[in-house]
């Protein structure tokens, strides 16, 4: 009686530890590369809210001339010099009462739309003063990688028309 393993166990038993070893490279390189990936869209991320907190701690102004003039630059930061920045500052626009209520523009009004449609101009006008998007874009020059970050702010000095009299 011989004990021990046959030649074709050995072949069958490497066979699959080798598909199995494969595999789980295979995996672990997918592993590294996703974090590393990940490692750069969090610095990009960190980036677009360190901008995005300088312009909400900073009580800039949102006027006309800042929505035509986006800010624009690089990182000065230790590390981060091959990142640069854009910071666009726009007003909300809200579609017309029309678009919203899916009507068509040849359609006859009624006083009663004239009257919803004046309330809703004004309302529009107000809500377009009111609310302002600012918009975060930083970009990593080597690799043209780019990272958007948005958000909806209130313009506290806006000028509101409350006079709803007809």
């Amino acid at each position: 009686m011989q004990k021990g393993f046959s030649l074709i166990e050995v072949m069958i038993a490497l066979a699959i530890f080798s598909f199995f070893a494969t595999a789980m490279l295979g995996e672990l390189s997918y592993n590294v590369s996703s974090s590393m990936q990940m490692a750069k869209d969090l610095d990009l991320h960190n980036l677009a809210e360190m901008k995005m907190s300088e312009v909400l701690i900073g009580k800039k102004e949102f006027t006309n001339a800042t929505e035509n003039d986006p800010d624009t630059g690089k990182f000065e930061l230790e590390g981060y010099e091959a990142y640069k920045y854009k910071v666009e500052i726009t007003k909300l626009k809200l579609p017309e009462l029309q678009q919203i209520m899916g009507k068509s523009e040849d359609e006859e009004s009624s006083a009663t739309d004239a009257i919803q449609n004046l309330i809703f101009k004004k309302l529009q006008k107000n809500i377009e003063e009111m609310i302002w998007q600012v918009k975060v874009t930083v970009t990593n020059t080597d690799t043209d990688y780019s990272y958007e970050l948005n958000s909806w702010i209130n313009k506290s000095n806006a000028k509101i028309d409350t006079n709803f009299s007809f």
